[in-house]
């Protein structure tokens, strides 16, 4: 299914995807959508090119016009509890490899903690989450992400991006693609429904299973149980990533066994 140009139904997957040439970031498009009090579930915005997109923290996304995917989601995860809500970070990361392991050598792709992916030691996609809080459960999620696909050159400062056709010298369907993440990201947003679906729906059919998440999710952090340098407290040493704790903190041991636990931006990888 080829998508045109506008507003239009993805109806493989119920979802309304809108276009656009060039905008500030796809994320704040859906963001002010829903401080207007509209429904965003389901919705997707794709850009050819933004002008501000952002990444983890203070970081931004650079991306060539048209060769890329720049889109954000609206799921809705009222069935997820706030204080679980690093498992929505897990279902959206093991979504992406669950995609791109169909172009890519899939013992190559790996997620950078929290969920940066990668493909070996080169970033070939970011993803930034923003989550609306009612009560004790999640409302509505707004999924942002950016995924390198038919970009070959980029800008010296950005550290180490890489893009599918980098990788295979292919250039891609980026609708196809889009269409493939968006179909899985509708499983995740259909999780507690999913058991009494009737329809037969494609992008329902896939194997997620809750229970596994966070043992997918492990299976693909990059760097687990291996010694590597990382910066700490401006210190940096040889540590060695053994997991992360139900709030999504990462935990690492030093060569003394000492244990580390760290939020986001209190550890860099060193390369």
């Amino acid at each position: 299914m080829i998508c045109s140009l506008g507003v239009l139904f993805c109806y493989l997957c119920d979802m309304k995807i809108t276009r656009f040439k060039t905008l500030d970031s796809t994320s704040s498009y859906l963001q002010n959508l829903l401080n207007d009090g509209k429904d965003i579930n389901d919705n997707i915005v794709v850009t050819e090119f933004q002008t501000s997109g952002k990444g983890q923290g203070r970081n931004v996304w650079e991306s060539e016009s048209g060769k890329n995917l720049l889109f954000s989601i609206g799921l809705d995860m009222s069935f997820l509890r706030a204080e679980n809500q690093f498992v929505l970070t897990q279902m959206v990361s093991v979504s992406m490899i669950n995609v791109l392991k169909n172009y890519l050598p899939e013992e190559s792709l790996f997620i950078k903690w929290p969920n940066d992916i990668y493909f070996k030691d080169s970033k070939i996609a970011g993803i930034l989450i923003k989550n609306e809080i009612k009560g004790m459960m999640l409302g509505t999620s707004i999924i942002g992400i950016g995924l390198n696909v038919n970009q070959t050159t980029f800008d010296d400062n950005l550290p180490n991006p890489i893009s599918m056709k980098m990788i295979t010298g292919k250039d891609y369907d980026l609708e196809e693609i889009l269409l493939a993440i968006s179909c899985q990201l509708s499983a995740v947003s259909n999780y507690d429904n999913r058991q009494q679906t009737t329809d037969n729906r494609p992008c329902i059919t896939f194997n997620f299973q809750f229970s596994t998440f966070n043992s997918q999710y492990t299976s693909y952090l990059y760097r687990y149980k291996q010694w590597a340098f990382y910066e700490h407290e401006g210190i940096v040493k040889e540590m060695m990533i053994i997991g992360y704790d139900n709030f999504g903190r990462l935990i690492l041991k030093e060569k003394n066994d000492r244990e580390v636990v760290c939020d986001l931006k209190e550890i860099v990888f060193k390369i």
